[in-house]
Formats: structure tokens, sequence, C-alpha cells
């Protein structure tokens, strides 16, 4: 890939339109920040823990980008009991659920949950709401409820755990540049048009994974970091970042996806 102009942020915008698979990716207004989220339910928002913990309902805003926007308010706000914040070097349960006030219209994408294993390598789709950029640099665009863009990656890493090792529980990413001296993980680059990071608003951006015709939400993205190059600036060439997979949440997620009607 050496040689490729950089990456344009404008090329990765996915138009808000109803016929989009990605149209049930919903952006977040959390006390004047943006965030991002998807729908699992026709009332139900899957989104970070970090995002919302500690708010009251009316501190959040889901805004559907499918057509003309449409706002909703949330009723409830459900953050996973396992979530006890950041902590070194990995934080566990980093999701939550809104629960809107009233279901979204018909023809919505409703994405089902994936529980099955993610291995090293597989591909994952993001998409969010987050800031842009070209990757040589940190992002030069801001974060927008109204603008969502897309990108690739793959799972680079599997953590479990710590009292659970046979149950994995995060996914690690790296952002590959044109070359490899910005590998952070291993493995080659998805290439330049395609290879993507998460970055401030991308929290809550569900990352899906293709079974079957429909894309399904495999995980959440909760964090960037430097894992294996410190110092590297966040969401630029060389840095990484993870996410919780649904596999390690799948029981409280079914029980409160099961208690709405």
């Amino acid at each position: 890939m050496a040689g490729l102009p950089p990456d344009d942020p404008s090329a990765r915008i996915d138009a808000n339109l109803p016929s989009s698979p990605w149209a049930g990716v919903v952006s977040l207004r959390v006390n004047g920040g943006a965030y991002s989220g998807a729908l699992i339910h026709r009332r139900l928002v899957l989104t970070a823990a970090h995002v919302v913990a500690g708010q009251t309902p009316t501190a959040v805003t889901a805004q559907l980008n499918a057509g003309e926007p449409l706002q909703f308010g949330v009723a409830r706000v459900h953050v996973h009991p396992g979530w006890k914040g950041f902590t070194k070097p990995f934080a566990f349960d980093d999701v939550a659920l809104l629960e809107l006030e009233e279901d979204v219209p018909d023809g919505v994408p409703v994405y089902t949950p994936f529980y099955g294993p993610l291995r090293q390598g597989t591909a994952l789709t993001f998409v969010g709401y987050g800031a842009s950029g070209q990757g040589d640099r940190p992002p030069s665009v801001g974060a927008d409820p109204a603008v969502k863009r897309v990108g690739l990656n793959r799972v680079d890493r599997v953590v479990p755990r710590p009292d659970l090792p046979e149950a994995p529980a995060l996914f690690l990413y790296d952002f590959d540049g044109p070359d490899a001296t910005s590998d952070a993980f291993g493995g080659p680059t998805l290439g330049n048009a395609f290879e993507t990071s998460a970055a401030g608003g991308d929290s809550g951006a569900p990352a899906f994974v293709r079974r079957g015709e429909f894309p399904r939400i495999a995980a959440v993205l909760s964090f960037v970091a430097d894992f294996n190059r410190p110092g590297t600036p966040l969401s630029t060439f060389g840095a990484s970042g993870g996410g919780v997979l649904l596999s390690g949440v799948k029981d409280w997620l079914q029980a409160r996806r099961a208690a709405v009607r």
C-alpha cells in the first residue's frame, strides 16, 4: 500500500437512507457529547456503559438517521451490573441498553446479536458517528450525530476474563498503516481504503460480523489504546483499540431483551 494517498474521511460516509444496511446504527447525545449505538430491538439501543453510566434518561437522546433524522427520548438506562469503570489493563462489561420511549418505525434494521466465537483474523465492520481523519495524524474531523462512517478491521487478539480463561470477553485490534512499521499486533493491513479505527464519538458503536446475508453485532467498541506501541497518538496508524464481545454478556443481554415488550 506504500505510495497510496492518505485516506479521505468523506469516502467513509454512509448515506442516511432507509435502504442502508447500517440505517439501524443511531447516534446518541449525552449531555452535549456525541456517541454511537445500534438497535437490537425496536425499542432498545445497545451502546457502551461508560457512555451512559450515571446518567438520567432525560440526559440522553437517540437520533435515528434513516431518511429525515428522528429523535427519540429514553425511558430507562440499563447498565451492565459488571461494569466497574475503566481499569488497567482492561475494562470488562462495558455495555448498556437504552430503552426508548417508543418503537422505531417499521422497516428500520434491527440487528441480531452474534454470540458465537470470533477467531483471530475475523473481519469486522465498524459503524459509528465518531471523529475521522487520514490515519497518519490525529483526527481532523469531529464527531457528528448526523454523519456515520463505515470501515473495516480484524480481530487481532481475544482477551478472556481473568477468572474465566475459557470465556472470551474482549477483542483487540490494531490500526495498520500502509507499511508494516505501524503494525502493533501483526497481520496485514486491510488496505488504506478500508482499514479503520475507532475515535472520539465511536464509543458504543457496533462491530458487525457477516453471518448469512445480514450483518450481526459481534461486539461494542469500548476504547482506543497504544498497546505494544507506547506513545502512539490514539486513532492513528500504529495505535489500537478494543471492544466487548457480546458472547461474554449473552445472559444479561438476552434477559434485558426479553423484558421489553
